[in-house]
């Protein structure tokens, strides 16, 4: 786990180094990442009992048709440990069925991953595709994302909880209002952004211990 929480650290900071390079440009508009959507769903599976899924796409930038993911993918039935891919997607316009279909290609960075095709329904659905984007037969194959109010990128604590092998969910009703929260393997509920920031598993529903300058003997291991 603290392998893992650590390549995630690696990956989110060098996504906000990437958004800081793009703000330092001193001539035209730098690219600011937007949310496309967080689709999630349960995909077909030939030996499991379904590949509970979510997939987040982040445009590069408003003007643009392309951008990056995170695919995070749970086969319900064999493994309790969810994979997680990334890498970049691009539009592609027309599919088998209609050559007026805007579908969104998913191409991994790691050879270890397929590419993945997804028609894009409306804004809010997207559908796997099968070989040569025709329509797949083995089942139904949708994935959903619900209307967002906010704009911009998506909320990267939830993405951290996700990476590390936890569930990202919303305690709504609380003293605190609506509060993220990272569900892990063990069954432990951590403030989100506490394991973000702090790599330490707060108990949302306490008030958070006030924080003390690190010591030289303070141990700078996760301890979540």
């Amino acid at each position: 786990m603290r392998g893992i929480l650590s390549c995630a650290g690696l990956a989110m900071a060098a996504a906000l180094s990437l958004v800081a390079a793009a703000h330092a440009q001193p001539q035209g508009r730098p690219d600011v990442p937007v949310l496309l959507g967080e689709f999630k769903g349960t995909l077909p599976c030939a030996d499991c009992q379904g590949v509970e899924t979510s997939l987040t796409l982040i445009k590069k930038d408003e003007g643009t048709a392309e951008g990056s993911y995170v695919l995070i993918e749970t086969f319900t039935g064999k493994s309790a440990d969810p994979v997680v891919s990334e890498g970049n997607w691009m539009t592609l316009r027309g599919s088998a069925a209609d050559p007026d279909d805007t579908v969104y290609e998913l191409n991994p960075d790691s050879l270890q991953f397929q590419r993945r095709d997804f028609l894009k329904v409306n804004d809010y659905v997207i559908r796997l595709l099968g070989p040569g984007l025709t329509e797949r037969t083995d089942g139904v194959a949708t994935l959903t994302s619900p209307p967002d109010p906010f704009y911009g990128m998506p909320n990267p604590a939830a993405i951290n909880c996700v990476k590390i092998g936890g569930r990202s969910v919303i305690n709504t009703g609380t003293t605190a209002g609506d509060q993220g929260v990272c569900r892990l393997a063990d069954g432990r509920e951590c403030e989100e952004y506490g394991v973000l920031r702090d790599h330490r598993c707060f108990d949302p529903a306490k008030p958070r211990p006030q924080r003390r300058p690190p010591s030289k003997e303070d141990d700078t291991a996760p301890n979540y």
